[in-house]
C-alpha cells in the first residue's frame, strides 16, 4: 500500500492557493484596488448602474494549470513550485485584464461613450473630450478624483514630455478646470438624489 498524507496535501494546497491569490492581486495592480463583491453561489451576476439601468451577466472562466512530470517530483524545490505558481498567476492576470478591457470596450461602445481619434496622437483637445464623456467623482472634501488612464508603454514613452507640458498650458488647464467644476455640480446632484438604506 502506498502511503498517503491527505492533511499535509490539504495544507500545502492552502499555502499554494494563498500564494497564488496574493501574487494575482500584486500583478493586477490598480485593478486590485477596485471594489469587489464575492458571490459564493450562482452562475450569474447583475450590474445596476447609478441611473437605474442594469444588465445580467454570466461569470467568465479564468483558469490556470500546473503540470509536474513524474520524473521531476523528486527534484522539486520550493523555488521551482513558486516559479510554476508565478507562471499560473501571470496567465490568469492576462485572462482577467483581457476580459476587463473587452467589457469596458463593449460598454463604452454601446452607450456611445467613446472617442475615435482617427489615428491622431492624444492631444489636450482629445483629453478634454474624454473628460466630457465621463462621470466624475469627488472625495469627502469635494476634491476631484482624477480618472485612471491606461496607455501603452510605447505611447507613454513617445508622448510623456508632451503630456507633461499640458500642466503649463494655461488654456488647457482653464478648460479642464471648467469641466471639473461642471462635473462637480453633476456629482453633487447625483449624491443629493441617492437613497439612503437602513
Amino acid at each position: 500500500m502506498i502511503p498517503d498524507f491527505p492533511r499535509e496535501k490539504e495544507k500545502l494546497m492552502e499555502i499554494f492557493n494563498s500564494y497564488l491569490v496574493d501574487k494575482i492581486n500584486e500583478l493586477l495592480g490598480f485593478w486590485c484596488a477596485t471594489p469587489k463583491h464575492v458571490n459564493h453561489e450562482g452562475d450569474k451576476w447583475k450590474l445596476i448602474r447609478s441611473d437605474g439601468t442594469g444588465e445580467i451577466h454570466s461569470y467568465n472562466t479564468v483558469e490556470g494549470l500546473m503540470t509536474i512530470q513524474k520524473g521531476d517530483v523528486s527534484s522539486l524545490t520550493s523555488d521551482t513550485i513558486r516559479e510554476k505558481l508565478d507562471e499560473i498567476a501571470n496567465n490568469m492576470v492576462r485572462q482577467i485584464t483581457q476580459k476587463m478591457f473587452e467589457e469596458i470596450e463593449r460598454v463604452t461602445h454601446e452607450v456611445g461613450n467613446e472617442i475615435n481619434a482617427n489615428g491622431q496622437s492624444l492631444s489636450p483637445n482629445l483629453f478634454l473630450q474624454m473628460l466630457e464623456k465621463i462621470d466624475m467623482t469627488f472625495d469627502e472634501k469635494e476634491d476631484w478624483n482624477p480618472p485612471t488612464m491606461f496607455i501603452s508603454p510605447e505611447m507613454w514613452e513617445a508622448n510623456k514630455e508632451n503630456f507633461q507640458s499640458w500642466e503649463n498650458d494655461k488654456e488647457f488647464l482653464a478648460k479642464r478646470d471648467e469641466i471639473i467644476r461642471r462635473k462637480k455640480e453633476e456629482w453633487r446632484d447625483r449624491e443629493n438624489c441617492r437613497k439612503l438604506v437602513d
